[in-house]
């Protein structure tokens, strides 16, 4: 039997973004708070899909995952943040529902919106920070 092939980033989402906000300087508490949704999020992302039909166990714990980003991001009371949270969750499941997988450059735009609402930086500043962290987590 093949192997499942993995739909999800293999590096840390948290570890990206964390590294960007870095990297903007400052003691702003929100990048840590929005780091943590975002591995939650990451969490529900492999359970829900990381190799091809998940199970029902797989399935309530990516529930739980995604309750667990919402529940933490929720927390910053910033709507801003909860939007692109839920827009980085329909984009990622129509990649995958479309038959593609989940990179991570299919979440780069929506980790510079995040960092741009930390940073208050443009979005295109915010992108290449994100695009840098992602190189360097990458080692």
């Amino acid at each position: 039997m093949r192997a499942a092939r993995k739909r999800t980033p293999q590096v840390s989402l948290k570890g990206v973004f964390l590294h960007a906000v870095k990297a903007v300087g400052g003691d702003d508490h929100r990048g840590g708070v929005v780091a943590e949704a975002l591995d939650f999020l990451q969490r529900g992302f492999d359970a829900h899909y990381a190799h091809g039909h998940a199970a029902d166990g797989e399935i309530l714990a990516g529930d739980d995952a995604y309750a667990g980003a919402v529940e933490i991001i929720s927390c910053l009371n910033e709507p801003h943040f909860v939007a692109v949270a839920s827009r980085m969750i329909r984009d990622g499941a129509g990649h995958i529902s479309s038959g593609g997988e989940v990179s991570l450059e299919t979440w780069v735009p929506h980790l510079a919106d995040l960092l741009r609402i930390i940073s208050g930086e443009s979005v295109e500043r915010s992108r290449d920070r994100v695009r840098r962290a992602a190189r360097e987590a990458a080692g």
